[in-house]
C-alpha cells in the first residue's frame, strides 16, 4: 500500500546516507570545491579570513606532513626496535628465534604509542610546514576546528539515542579538525575535500544580503557553465549553447545541445538534499527536495520540448545569433536534469519512488543525474552517438517492469558490459534488481588516472575493432541522420556486431572478386529495424552510390514492413571502410507502385540473419 511505498523511500534515503562509495570521486570533490567557491574569494577573505585556495593548500600541506611523519617515524621506530631487541638478546633476556616477533611488537608499541605526536600539530607547526601566515592559519583553524564536546545548536539531540546514532548530525562534516590542549588532530583526513565542498555553503547563505544579491546567482551560473563544459567533451563546442532563449526573450533552458537532429534540453538545479531528507527523517521533506531539484527542472524541460514540437520552425536565440530548428526533422529530444547535490539511488530510477512521492505523471521522467556523475559519463563515453545511445538506455531504465537499485556509475559500468538492456530473458520474472560491482573497472581507471597520475586505458564498451571503425567513419560524415545510423548499430549486442562485420566483409570480398554490385540485408526482431549494405565500384561517384543505397534500402524497408532502416554503402575504389549512410524512419503504408518496383528489381535471395 501507500504507507509501505513511503516507508521504502525513507529506507532508501537512510541506506544512501550510509553508503560507502560517497557522492563522487575524491579528485572531483577537490576540483568542484575550488571552482565553485573561488568565485567568492572576496567574501571568503572578508568573512572567513582565507580563500578556498588557501584552505585547500593548507589541508594539502597537512596531508603531506602526515605522510612524511608516518614514513619517517615508521623507519625510525624500526631502527629503535632493532637496537632494543639486540640488547635483550645480548643480555640473555631473549633468544635469536624471538628476534622478528619482538622487533615487530616493540616497533608497533612505540610507533602507535606515540601516535598523538605523529598525528597532531600545533599552530606554529602549521605555520611552518604550510608556509601561510599566522593570521591565515589562525582563521583556518578557527573556522574548521572544534573542541571535544562541540555540538551544533541546530542538532541538540545528537548522540543521545543510540538507535538513531548512525544518522545523527556529524560535526566533523562541519569542523573536521579537533582541538585539544593547543594541539590539532584530524580524525578522518579523507573527509577534508568533501567538507570544503559543502560546509562553506552554509556560511554563505547565512549572509542573506550577499547571497540574495550576488552569491546565489554566481552559484547557479557556475553549475550551468560546468554542465556545458562537460557536454562539450562529447559534442562540438558549436553545438552546445548556454542559456538559449525563446524567440522573444525568455530563457528556453540552461544548456541546449543540437546535434544532427538530436536535441538535449538540460536544466540545472543547485538545490541540495537537506540533512533531514538525506537521513530519511520525513518523506514529505524528500518529496519537496526532489520537486525543487528534479521535477521543476523537468517541467521547464517539457515546456521547451513542446515549443520545439509545436512550432515550425522553432526559433531560438543564442549568443551567436538566431537559430531556426526544423521541427519535422528532429529525431529525438532528451530531457536532462542535472543536480549539484547528490541524490544517489533516489534519482537513478525515479519510477522506483514515484508511487510514494507522486511527482511525475504519465510515466514520464527525465534522465536525472548529478554533476559529478555527468563528469564521469562524459569522461568515458567516446562519441556523440554513444552518448545518445546511453541516454536512450538510461531513459529505458525508467520503463522496466521492476525496480532497479543502482547508482549512475554502476549503470555506466553495466552499459559497457552488456549495453544496459533489461528486456532480455534473464530479467523476465524479476520484481526488483540491485546492481553493484559493475563500477570496478571505472573505479580503477579513475584512481590510477586522477590519484596516481598514470595514463590507464579507459573502460570501454566491448565491440569488434572493425565495428568501431564503421562507427567512427559514419560519425565523420557530413550527412544528416548519420548519428541515427550509428545509434542503431550500437543497438546490436557483441555477437551480432561480429556477425554484422563478417557479413560486410563477405560482401566486400565478392565485389573485390568480380567488381560487381553485391549486398546483404537483415531485419531485427519484430521487424522494428532493418539494415542493408551495398558494395560496388562507383569510381568515387558518391552520388551514384547514395542513389543505389537509398533505392535498395527503401525497397527493402517496404518489403519487410520495418519501422526503421539503416542503409550503408561502400565504394570499392575508395579508402573508407564505409562511404554512405542513410536512415529511414516512417510508418509502413501500402503502395502498389513501390511493391511492383520491389518485385521487378529485388533479386530473390536468402535474408541473412545477424539479429539477436
Amino acid at each position: 500500500g501507500k504507507d509501505c511505498e513511503v516507508e521504502n523511500v525513507i529506507h532508501l534515503a537512510k541506506n544512501d546516507s550510509l553508503y560507502v562509495r560517497g557522492e563522487s570521486y575524491p579528485h572531483q570533490l577537490r576540483k568542484v570545491a575550488h571552482d565553485i567557491w573561488a568565485q567568492h574569494d572576496e567574501w571568503f577573505t572578508q568573512n572567513l579570513g582565507f580563500t578556498i585556495s588557501d584552505a585547500l593548500s593548507i589541508s594539502e600541506s597537512i596531508v603531506d606532513e602526515y605522510n612524511r611523519r608516518i614514513n619517517d617515524e615508521k623507519q625510525s621506530y624500526k631502527e629503535r626496535a632493532r637496537e632494543y631487541v639486540e640488547k635483550l638478546i645480548k643480555n640473555g633476556e631473549a633468544t635469536e628465534d624471538e628476534r622478528n616477533d619482538l622487533e615487530t611488537s616493540v616497533g608497533c608499541y612505540n610507533y602507535f604509542g606515540n601516535s598523538d605526536v605523529i598525528s597532531s600539530f600545533t599552530l606554529d607547526e602549521l605555520i611552518h610546514f604550510s608556509g601561510f601566515s599566522k593570521e591565515v592559519c589562525e582563521r583556518y583553524l578557527k573556522r574548521l576546528s572544534q573542541e571535544f564536546g562541540y555540538r551544533n545548536q541546530k542538532y541538540p539531540d545528537t548522540f543521545i539515542n543510540p538507535h538513531l546514532a548512525p544518522w545523527d548530525y556529524n560535526t566533523l562534516y562541519e569542523r573536521p579538525i579537533v582541538a585539544h590542549n593547543n594541539k590539532y588532530f584530524i580524525p578522518i583526513i579523507s573527509l577534508l575535500n568533501e567538507v570544503f565542498l559543502h560546509t562553506f555553503y552554509y556560511d554563505l547563505i547565512a549572509d542573506n544580503e550577499y547571497w540574495k544579491t550576488v552569491g546565489e546567482k554566481k552559484y547557479g551560473a557556475w553549475l550551468e557553465q560546468k554542465t556545458a563544459e562537460f557536454l562539450k567533451r562529447i559534442f562540438p563546442h558549436s553545438e552546445v549553447f548556454l542559456n538559449p532563449e525563446y524567440h522573444g526573450g525568455n530563457e528556453l533552458c540552461d544548456v541546449l545541445v543540437l546535434h544532427d537532429r538530436n536535441i538535449f534540453i538540460v536544466q540545472c538545479k543547485a538545490k541540495r538534499l537537506r540533512y533531514d531528507s538525506k537521513i530519511g527523517k520525513d518523506s514529505q521533506l524528500i518529496r519537496d527536495d526532489l520537486n525543487k531539484a528534479v521535477k521543476e527542472s523537468f517541467d521547464q524541460g517539457i515546456r521547451a520540448r513542446d515549443y520545439f514540437s509545436k512550432n515550425q520552425p522553432a526559433k531560438i536565440e543564442v549568443n551567436q545569433g538566431n537559430i531556426k530548428v526544423d521541427s519535422k526533422q528532429i529525431s529525438d529530444i532528451f530531457l536532462l536534469s542535472v543536480t549539484l547535490g547528490s541524490y544517489p539511488h533516489l534519482i537513478t530510477r525515479l519510477a522506483n519512488i514515484n508511487p510514494a512521492i507522486g511527482l511525475f505523471s504519465d510515466n514520464q521522467y527525465p534522465w536525472a543525474i548529478s554533476l559529478f556523475d555527468l563528469g564521469v559519463v562524459t569522461e568515458l563515453i567516446e562519441s556523440p552517438a554513444m552518448f545518445i545511445h546511453y541516454a536512450k538506455r538510461r531513459l529505458a531504465v525508467e520503463r522496466t517492469k521492476f525496480d532497479i537499485l543502482a547508482d549512475e556509475v554502476d549503470l555506466l559500468g553495466f552499459y559497457f558490459s552488456q549495453g544496459l538492456y533489461f528486456e532480455t530473458e534473464e530479467f523476465k520474472n524479476l520484481n526488483a534488481l540491485s546492481l553493484s560491482g559493475f563500477s570496478n573497472d571505472i573505479d580503477r581507471y579513475i584512481f590510477e588516472k586522477h590519484e596516481l597520475g598514470k595514463n590507464p586505458q579507459k573502460p570501454k564498451q566491448k565491440m569488434p575493432p572493425k565495428f568501431k571503425e564503421y562507427i567512427k567513419a559514419i560519425e565523420g560524415f557530413d550527412s544528416s541522420y548519420k548519428t541515427d545510423c550509428a545509434v542503431r548499430l550500437f543497438n546490436l549486442d557483441y555477437k551480432t556486431r561480429e556477425l554484422f562485420v563478417n557479413a560486410v566483409d563477405r560482401t566486400k570480398e565478392k565485389t573485390r572478386g568480380d567488381n560487381g554490385l553485391h549486398s546483404f540485408s537483415t531485419v531485427m526482431e519484430n521487424n522494428s529495424l532493418g539494415f542493408s549494405f551495398i558494395s560496388l565500384n562507383t569510381n568515387g561517384d558518391l552520388e551514384e552510390l547514395f542513389k543505389q543505397v537509398l533505392i535498395f534500402a527503401t525497397l527493402k524497408k517496404y518489403v519487410t514492413k520495418c519501422k526503421e532502416w539503416v542503409g550503408l554503402g561502400w565504394d570499392s575504389n575508395g579508402k573508407q571502410v564505409v562511404d554512405v549512410a542513410i536512415f529511414l524512419s516512417f510508418d509502413w503504408q501500402e503502395d502498389p507502385a513501390i511493391a511492383q518496383i520491389a518485385k521487378d528489381n529485388l533479386k530473390p535471395g536468402e535474408m541473412i540473419n545477424i539479429g539477436n
